[in-house]
């Protein structure tokens, strides 16, 4: 089955509902749970497609789950987390960008000034690539017609003017600049660990960070309240609430806790005190 998927390009999308599709609805020892049903969507459909995932439903009328596939269509964008992207590694202004606002005074103590510097330089980066840097996939196309453009009068006279030659390898070398941030690009998102950096296979890094998009999507949990929810207001809230309540300010006690003062001794309270050197 998994050779016949990387065969044919297909990838089984995630499920909802019971692990099993199909009971041979026998009793004991002799009773069988397989999944023999599944839903398979390859590389394009999951780039059309914003989110999808299948639900098993309950067996009653036959010895197969019922499965009903679900989309998801992108009709909203929230607020995202910023990343640092590896492709700005790729531009030395980021290094003059960073060194600039690290120089910078912050109010704070140390693990706060350090927090702002952090968080500004990511805002600072990000926004300058957004401000900056082209959109690679257009760019990418628009070269490509210009090289194409030139390489077709070529053929056609021949032979091309110095002043041309010099214009179409320049394009050809800009077209490959495009090609490895773009591989850069598609590589973070995908994740895959095993493959090695030369690989500039786009196409192959684009299918699976859509693979990791749909797999990453929790299209259901439960509340408080014990009851599931797939709305997905709901979900941010319960996630949010349970995170709150994990790291709000509580009274602790430290009662019978053992005093560190009891425990070293002078010469151990000396060493601690000593500043940090390389021998």
């Amino acid at each position: 089955m998994l050779k016949f998927m990387n065969d044919w390009d297909y990838h089984d999308i995630g499920t909802v509902g019971p692990r099993y599709t199909w009971c041979n609805n026998k009793v004991g020892s002799g009773r069988i749970l397989e999944r023999l049903d599944r839903c398979l969507l390859n590389s394009l459909a999951l780039q059309k497609i914003h989110i999808a995932f299948v639900r098993h439903l309950a067996r009653v009328a036959s010895d197969h789950c019922p499965i009903v596939l679900k989309l998801f269509e992108e009709d909203r964008r929230e607020a995202r987390s910023l990343r640092f992207e590896y492709i700005w590694l790729s531009f030395k202004i980021t290094v003059h960008l960073v060194s600039k606002i690290w120089k910078k005074n912050f109010v704070g103590d140390d693990m706060e000034v350090l927090n702002k510097k952090c968080k500004r330089t990511l805002n600072e980066l990000f926004y300058w690539s957004n401000n900056k840097l082209n959109d690679f996939s257009s760019e990418k196309t628009r070269l490509k017609a210009e090289i194409l453009l030139l390489q077709d009068e070529e053929a056609s006279k021949g032979w091309l003017e110095d002043d041309k030659l010099w214009i179409l390898r320049n394009k050809v070398k800009e077209f490959n600049t495009i090609l490895n941030y773009l591989n850069t690009w598609w590589k973070q998102r995908a994740k895959v660990k095993w493959v090695v950096d030369g690989d500039s296979n786009t196409k192959f890094f684009h299918a699976f960070a859509n693979a990791r998009r749909n797999a990453n999507w929790i299209s259901q949990v439960k509340n408080q309240e014990g009851q599931i929810t797939e709305d997905p207001r709901e979900v941010e809230d319960v996630f949010l609430n349970f995170f709150q309540e994990k790291g709000k300010e509580r009274h602790c006690t430290l009662d019978n806790w053992p005093n560190p003062l009891k425990i070293l001794n002078d010469d151990d309270k000396t060493w601690l005190k000593k500043e940090i050197t390389t021998n």
